[in-house]
């Protein structure tokens, strides 16, 4: 009976289109939702989110003719592959998939009784027959399983409840307005009946007068207060406060949070726009915390500069990002938060016990005095391609270069793995000795296969085996001192790349025109006040990445191989062979690089990124 009012609450949640959009006269769901929502989703229209999705990139994509006869053929077999989805549920997928046409969202909210309940809105138009075949098949099913089903009019509204007898898990169904909901408890179903039909009392309070929430949205909206598509909010600390009130462990937890500083923490939430004036997306996150901040609240030491990239920075990078954060200054708040917490001095004992003893250091001054307080973060494509091609390097900027490379110098020999000291264009780098030097592969184990009916095949060949082991890359974790940054990557190449480009053998990313398009465009967001961070992509570098693996031999032939055994691979062959994946050229041309930058504001931080229409980058 769970199994199958689970997959009703799910087939109502399935992320579906539909053609027209239809005139929504009822209260949005933060007027029905209750004040005390402390987990909500919601997609504010369906049909205008496919319309919206289609002006994107990955909706050009999907339109492309080289693309689109590929997209509908796995359809078509999407459909195919679920016929029991009729014989189960009474109607089409099909149907199913059209049964959303407006507003869809989601509340969790909490009681004074420490239960959690929830509600589920669904606007349905003119799709209310399927949604009542739906529910007549939960019906059946209920009783089947000695459920009780009871109807009830709350206020001016029949209710279907689904009743389990000896069991406290009762489900609230009824259609208004075109509109399906479902509830788990009676005082979810009352509040949300009394907010719609205008006879809730003043202190039956909405979401749309939680304070928390509003500045979260306030902060999510578009430039011209153009609203998101999909819109979040959590408060989880008052779920968790509420959800734990009987259990005395976890509210002795919650007891110390004030002392941590973790009550600063208010609630997290943002939103997702599509195609708004200008972009291809873009997207709010945004964390609200308490002023002023305290305890652990306080290592986010977040300082502000200048973002342009270091001369170093290769211009080829598949994605760049750069933080302004005081690592002393959170050494620090660690420190004391610790000795706040455990006692005076007890972190000092630690960190010499552990690192300043064994090794011969001073974390403090060696290490953490030594940061200068940017990190900048890069990603390239290593070549040749595979499916973790994408090597990552990580730095710092150090106050004194030399003094820290006289320190490494001094202290190489401590690390228990071998370390080989390079030269490269009279630089030095350091290779960190792996299992598997040279970037050999692992020998692949024998894998069998099991039948449903108990008969085990024999294993695939140890040379398609062999193949998808190539697939992948062998990190060599790599560090080196370069124009005053400390760098830390996972493979020699990314370091070699960016030594090139700091002697000026190679292009800068500062000088490419679609970074300083994105940076353009951050400044028009940031105006007079210095961000944080800032992060800068270009997805086509990722997906050329996985495009190549796809359409190399090791991974076309393991799909063939496959074919013949498997229902999934069977279908992935069949859709590859008779529309085949078009050139790159034809995929990236709808591509374009994206942005992101940090605001450290008294009210919390606050991530929006973006992404800028294709049109505009050429």
């Amino acid at each position: 009976m769970l199994r199958f009012r689970i997959s009703v609450f799910l087939v109502f949640c399935s992320v579906t289109f539909a053609s027209l959009p239809v005139a929504v006269a009822r209260p949005t769901a933060p007027q029905l939702f209750p004040y005390n929502t402390v987990v909500y989703l919601r997609i504010d229209d369906f049909p205008e989110l496919k319309t919206d999705f289609a002006r994107t990139s990955l909706g050009a994509i999907r339109a492309d003719a080289t693309v689109a006869p590929l997209v509908d053929r796995l359809y078509s077999e999407l459909l195919d592959a679920f016929p029991q989805i009729q014989e189960e549920l009474g109607v089409t997928l099909e149907d199913l998939l059209k049964l959303p046409t407006g507003e869809v969202a989601f509340s969790l909210a909490v009681t004074d009784t420490a239960r959690p309940m929830f509600a589920f809105i669904a606007d349905v138009g003119d799709n209310t027959d399927t949604a009542d075949k739906l529910i007549e098949r939960a019906e059946f099913e209920h009783i089947s399983n000695a459920g009780d089903l009871v109807q009830e009019t709350i206020g001016e509204t029949e209710v279907t409840i689904f009743r389990n007898p000896g069991a406290d898990d009762d489900l609230y169904i009824f259609i208004k307005e075109e509109t399906v909901v479902m509830c788990s408890s009676e005082l979810m179903v009352t509040h949300l009946i009394s907010a719609w039909e205008g006879t809730a009392e003043e202190t039956d309070r909405n979401l749309s007068d939680n304070r928390k929430f509003t500045d979260i949205m306030r902060n999510s909206v578009g430039a011209d207060d153009y609203q998101p598509q999909i819109s979040f909010f959590a408060d989880p600390l008052t779920l968790i406060n509420a959800t734990t009130r009987d259990n005395f462990q976890a509210q002795a937890v919650m007891a110390i949070l004030p002392t941590l500083g973790v009550d600063g923490f208010k609630a997290v939430g943002g939103s997702i726009i599509l195609a708004p004036p200008g972009f291809d997306s873009v997207a709010h996150f945004h964390l609200a915390l308490g002023t002023p901040r305290r305890g652990v609240l306080n290592l986010l030491t977040f300082g502000s500069g200048d973002m342009t990239p270091e001369s170093w920075v290769p211009a080829d990078v598949a994605d760049y990002s750069t933080v302004f954060w005081d690592l002393e200054k959170t050494y620090d708040e660690v420190e004391k938060l610790v000795d706040q917490i455990l006692g005076a001095g007890y972190f000092e004992n630690l960190v010499e016990d552990n690192v300043n003893t064994p090794t011969g250091w001073n974390l403090r001054e060696d290490v953490i005095g030594q940061i200068d307080g940017r990190l900048t973060m890069i990603g390239k494509v290593i070549e040749p391609v595979r499916l973790n091609s994408l090597s990552r390097l990580i730095s710092v900027k150090l106050k004194d270069p030399d003094a820290f490379a006289d320190f490494i110098d001094a202290n190489i020999e401590q690390f228990e793995a071998p370390i080989e000291k390079k030269d490269y264009r009279g630089r030095a780098y350091y290779l960190i000795s792996t299992p598997n030097p040279g970037g050999g592969q692992p020998r692949p184990p024998v894998v069998s296969f099991q039948q449903p009916d108990g008969v085990q095949n024999q294993p695939p060949p140890q040379e398609s085996a062999q193949n998808l082991f190539q697939n992948f890359r062998q990190p060599q974790p790599t560090f080196a001192i370069v124009d005053g940054y400390l760098v830390v990557a996972d493979s020699f190449e990314i370091v070699e790349s960016v030594i090139d480009t700091s002697t000026g053998e190679g292009e800068k990313l500062a000088d490419q025109s679609d970074f300083q398009l994105i940076v353009a465009q951050i400044k028009a967001q940031t105006g007079e006040i210095q961000p944080s961070a800032i992060s800068f992509s270009r997805p086509e570098h990722s997906l050329k990445m996985f495009y190549d693996v796809l359409l190399g031999d090791s991974v076309q032939d393991t799909i063939t191989s496959q074919a013949s055994d498997n229902q999934f691979f069977r279908v992935l062959n069949s859709a590859f062979q008779d529309h085949p994946l078009p050139e790159f050229s034809d995929i990236s041309k709808h591509l374009a690089p994206t942005g992101g930058v940090l605001f450290n504001r008294p009210s919390g931080l606050h991530y929006m990124s973006f992404s800028l229409k294709p049109a505009s980058t050429k």
